[in-house]
């Protein structure tokens, strides 16, 4: 690790192309220095302006812009735009082959400027993935091919299906391979099975590589993979399905802090809503992601004759789902269970990577009387492991009742905004 991190801190400079693609792949791993890569600054901007108005520019720009989205405005965002459509007049395969879509850094970058600029140019979003689907793309080795499919996930929001992969055995290749599967850019066909064998191929590799023999991309993708495998192997020791109830049942707890401001307290209320499935959805990424690394968001399950299936979420080296519901009255319970009952059969029929279910209930209703009924139906079925019903938090208004007032029992604070002051 740390033969790594000094690798990486030849490129860890302000606008550094190799740095700010490491920081990127690193951007959730824990290195030993800190990082100095951000361009955004006025100095540095002026010094390059030149720069900018080419693809490695736009790329540094993309990287800045969206990794660093706390910058002050430097009119950086117009800057790329103006760049963005002079790109898209020029032929992106030129006679010499010098192009952004074959060199890992640009592509990555430039993507994330079609995303950062999607609003103000949304054109060249179509335009970037014309550009990938483009027949006279030739990637020079399997790790550009899939920094192609990389970005065709990011633009389109779809993971690119990978199999193949006990061929796989160059050190690059699988930490890229592994580094989209953590992004959610790469879909493996066994996810446990195949996460486990890049996994032991990537420690081997490891041990047999001459780390001065990297380059800067390649040294941050088997940085990034060498530190997430250390903790999830750490994880593993300890971890188990148990962990995932007792993590959700903390769910009351933590919507303590949850905003919903009265607005005679405070100048700029802010109310955050919970009125749908969606949103709980992104309630327990948040809390479930913090302790399970490998948590797969909407995990695509094999078709059952026409119907295709997707869990919320999946917890592979566990083998577990987890099935998120919002109930909105004590009527709702009854159709919910029949639902569930129904997805379980599809959900595990195969008893591949996945073998247990576990259910998340959010009642939006507090129809506690409820609870125990449905809790005790789902668990009749062997493969519902475990069952998490939770209420409303008083704070938040029922139902139909979205500017109620918030709970009368707190204590008004002009200094700081209202939250629930009870336990939930």
């Amino acid at each position: 690790m740390a033969a790594l991190d000094l690798h990486l801190g030849v490129a860890n400079k302000p606008g550094d192309l190799d740095g700010l693609f490491a920081h990127h792949v690193l951007s959730s791993v824990d290195v030993s220095f800190a990082w100095e890569v951000n361009p955004l600054t006025a100095q540095w901007l002026d010094q390059h302006t030149d720069r900018l108005r080419h693809a490695p520019g736009l790329a540094v720009l993309g990287f800045a812009l969206y990794d660093f989205r706390s910058h002050r405005d430097l009119g950086m965002n117009e800057r790329l735009v103006d760049g963005l459509r002079d790109l898209m007049r020029r032929d992106p395969f030129p006679a010499d082959r010098t192009t952004f879509v074959t060199d890992r850094r640009q592509l990555l970058g430039i993507t994330l400027a079609a995303l950062v600029a999607r609003d103000a140019l949304l054109a060249f979003h179509s335009w970037l993935l014309d550009v990938l689907h483009d027949s006279r793309f030739r990637a020079d080795d399997p790790r550009t091919d899939l920094a192609r499919r990389h970005s065709l996930a990011v633009l389109t929001d779809d993971p690119a299906p990978l199999g193949g992969l006990a061929g796989v055995k160059n050190l690059p290749e699988l930490c890229m391979v592994h580094w989209m599967s953590i992004a959610s850019t790469a879909r493996l066909a066994d996810p446990a099975a195949d996460l486990q064998l890049i996994q032991r191929r990537i420690l081997t590799g490891l041990l047999r590589t001459d780390i001065a023999d990297l380059s800067t991309c390649d040294a941050a993708l088997v940085r990034a993979a060498a530190g997430r495998i250390i903790d999830a192997s750490i994880d593993s020791t300890v971890l188990t399905r148990s962990h995932v109830g007792i993590v959700l049942r903390r769910f009351p707890a933590a919507m303590k802090r949850w905003r919903w401001d009265d607005p005679d307290d405070v100048r700029h209320p802010i109310r955050w809503e919970v009125n749908s499935e969606r949103e709980i959805q992104d309630i327990v990424w948040i809390m479930l992601r913090s302790v399970f690394s490998d948590l797969v968001d909407e995990e695509p399950l094999p078709r059952l004759g026409h119907s295709s299936y997707r869990a919320d979420f999946g917890i592979p080296r566990l083998g577990v789902l987890i099935e998120l519901k919002y109930v909105r009255s004590a009527a709702e319970f009854k159709k919910i269970e029949k639902e569930i009952l129904e997805d379980s059969i599809a959900y595990l029929r195969e008893r591949g990577t996945y073998t247990k279910l576990i259910v998340f209930i959010y009642d939006a209703s507090a129809s506690n009387q409820e609870h125990d009924v449905t809790t005790a139906a789902l668990l009749e079925r062997d493969d519902i492991i475990d069952v998490i019903i939770v209420s409303r938090p008083s704070q938040l208004p029922a139902p139909g009742t979205a500017t109620a007032t918030p709970a009368a029992a707190f204590t008004p604070r002009r200094s700081r905004s209202r939250r629930s002051s009870s336990s939930p």
